[in-house]
């Protein structure tokens, strides 16, 4: 559903209401959230990154485009994804973009980080880049797209990083004019929307959250006027913490304590995800020929 995606995505953007976009970083947990009845999927750097058994900071474009292809390829629904500080200049990002496009990405969103990110940023030891090479990136971004309709949303890490509204709105004014379709601002939660609504009222706000508590309701975001939801961290820490307590377990006492209840359900849905009665729907069709 790649243009259908895309198209789907801007209107949201300028609809009425909140979409959630589950955070996902690979085909069984993007099933799993699309039989649950989501309309829209976001790829996180963290959650991609944690994958693949690393930190952020060390993901690829190329896994990056190649985690998107194989989830594309798994769900129709639009794909929102997280293109970091955008792999380095804007020719490097010209590149990165082009191949995440053709991938099957909906949308993505390239913040205002210096490239490469440090280890440290998820120490709480962020940095900034100036906002003018933030617009050259943007400005790269729009000229590397081949389909219009691919939104490219600014991030900016002002708030986290500067501790200033006002410089988040400075900065979102700037990456508006240069072309962004829509602004996510980190850290930005439903009681401050008003101030980046009033300041930026032409500029769909997309809200990305929910690693600490307390995490705001999908209604609350829709009347603080965001358009998106993105929920980053969300899935990945409920599949580290279940793993853990499984193997935890197991090593401590020599079994494993999973209901019988439990097994049931897991053998049904995973194989209904996997989309194993087709299969056996074709195999039984080839022995009855």
């Amino acid at each position: 559903m790649t243009e259908a995606g895309r198209r789907l995505f801007r209107q949201w953007l300028g609809g009425g209401e909140a979409v959630a976009a589950p955070g996902v970083y690979d085909p069984l947990g993007a099933r799993i959230a699309a039989h649950a009845g989501h309309r829209a999927l976001y790829l996180g750097g963290n959650a991609m990154a944690l994958g693949l058994g690393k930190g952020q900071p060390f993901l690829t474009a190329t896994e990056t485009a190649a985690i998107t292809a194989r989830i594309a390829a798994a769900v129709d629904l639009p794909l929102f994804v997280d293109m970091g500080a955008g792999f380095g200049e804007p020719a490097h990002l010209d590149v990165a973009l082009r191949e995440i496009e053709a991938a099957g990405a909906s949308a993505v969103h390239i913040d205002d980080q210096p490239y490469p990110k440090r280890a440290a940023y998820h120490r709480g030891r962020g940095a900034l880049m100036p906002p003018e090479a933030m617009v050259r990136r943007l400005r790269a971004a729009r000229g590397a797209r081949r389909d219009p309709d691919l939104a490219i949303v600014a991030r900016t890490d002002a708030l986290r990083v500067a501790g200033s509204l006002d410089e988040g709105i400075a900065r979102g004014r700037l990456y508006r004019e240069a072309g962004a379709d829509a602004l996510m601002v980190l850290d930005l939660g439903p009681g401050d929307a008003a101030v980046f609504r009033d300041a930026l009222p032409d500029t769909p706000l997309v809200w990305i959250g929910g690693v600490a508590p307390p995490v705001p309701s999908l209604d609350e975001l829709s009347q603080a006027g965001f358009r998106i939801a993105c929920y980053p961290f969300s899935g990945i820490a409920a599949a580290t913490v279940a793993l853990a307590d499984v193997w935890e377990g197991l090593a401590r006492t020599g079994r494993v304590d999973q209901s019988p209840e439990l097994l049931a359900r897991a053998r049904r849905e995973t194989l209904a995800l996997a989309e194993m009665e087709r299969a056996w729907a074709l195999e039984d069709d080839d022995e009855q020929a």
